[in-house]
């Protein structure tokens, strides 16, 4: 039984002394077959800030790029806003030279005056609806006093009904739009009641 129990034994010890030679092959042939890593190069203080600065110029130049290119996109938007809205007003001006062209074929036809004028009017009254619809409003002028920001004068008149300094003659309406002065109103200004004895005198 002891020579029994003695053979098993040595048995188990070569099995694994086997074993353990297999594992100590595999072992070397992963070690031999992994390729050595190489230490990673150490950069000097000089060669990270110039690399640093390099990324950071390619920054640059990408943002620059997408600023011009956001900049011409802008450019363009804005030019189809104002040609769109530059139509839009047109093809409303054209109602009303429709409506001139209109009048004046009917001149042609010996139109009474009265109905000349009820039809010229009508077209004034279009117009008007036309600037309302764009806030486009008249400035205030006559008797008022004058304002460099809102009138344009144009000479001084003496008058008996309005004050020195106020509108006393519109010669061409202003207009607003918005509050955006569009157009100054031509204006004669008051120079109150002129005595001829002065005048006469000067």
């Amino acid at each position: 039984m002891a020579d029994k129990k003695d053979a098993v034994t040595n048995e188990e010890a070569v099995s694994n002394d086997e074993n353990n030679d297999q594992v100590v092959e595999e072992e070397s042939e992963n070690a031999e077959s992994s390729p050595e890593q190489e230490p990673e190069e150490e950069l000097t203080e000089e060669e990270k800030l110039s690399r640093r600065v390099a990324e950071l110029e390619d920054k640059l130049l990408r943002a620059a790029a997408e600023f011009e290119n956001f900049k011409k996109r802008m450019a363009r938007n804005y030019e189809n806003m104002t040609r769109m809205a530059s139509e839009r007003i047109l093809l409303d001006l054209l109602e009303v030279a429709d409506s001139f062209e209109r009048a004046l074929e009917h001149m042609d036809k010996k139109t009474d005056l009265k109905a000349f004028r009820e039809g010229t009017e009508l077209i004034f009254g279009q117009m008007t609806t036309l600037l309302d619809k764009y806030e486009v409003t008249p400035i205030v002028a006559l008797g008022e006093k004058f304002d460099p920001n809102l009138h344009e004068a144009m000479m001084q008149v003496p008058s008996e009904d309005y004050e020195e300094g106020l509108v006393a003659i519109e010669m061409s309406k202003g207009y607003r739009l918005g509050q955006h002065v569009l157009r100054h109103a031509k204006v004669g200004v008051s120079m109150g009641v002129v005595d001829e004895k002065k005048k006469d005198e000067k």
